[in-house]
């Protein structure tokens, strides 16, 4: 056998066995295009709304961040997996409580940042990673679609 040909075979040994592992690599995006768009309005209950959205504001809303956040992803789910909007809503619940208790502050929108998820078959490799949510003062905050 030639030599060329057993490095040829070595080659299609190698990716066989690589294949089935890269293909078992999957990332859920979780700040896809979509959910970027997104922007809810949500009663205070004082008279005033709060802009809730998964992107941090741009230039032309003229923001200015006031605090930041962390909270660890995967408790987040768990205490939201009987909520429609999981962890996402207990994220959205927790800035709302935040932002009534210290109302001075004039936050009027608040930016989560929901960590991708990035899974080898089944078995979730990210699992420890921390959402953060960002309040900001804005003069012309996101608003919602």
């Amino acid at each position: 056998m030639s030599y060329f040909l057993k490095v040829r075979q070595t080659y299609f040994a190698a990716v066989a066995l690589i294949m089935p592992l890269l293909a078992a690599c999957s990332f859920n995006m979780n700040q896809n295009p979509y959910m970027e768009r997104v922007v809810q309005s949500v009663p205070l209950g004082d008279g005033k709304t709060l802009n809730v959205g998964y992107k941090s504001p741009d230039a032309t809303a003229q923001c200015q961040l006031i605090n930041e956040s962390s909270r660890n992803w995967t408790v987040a789910e768990a205490i939201g997996q009987f909520k429609a909007g999981r962890g996402r809503q207990v994220l959205q619940e927790e800035a709302v409580e935040s932002i009534k208790q210290r109302p001075q502050d004039g936050i009027n929108y608040v930016a989560l940042t929901i960590p991708n998820e990035a899974a080898v078959g089944v078995i979730i490799v990210t699992a420890a990673r921390d959402a953060k949510t960002s309040y900001f003062r804005c003069i012309n905050p996101p608003q919602s679609h």
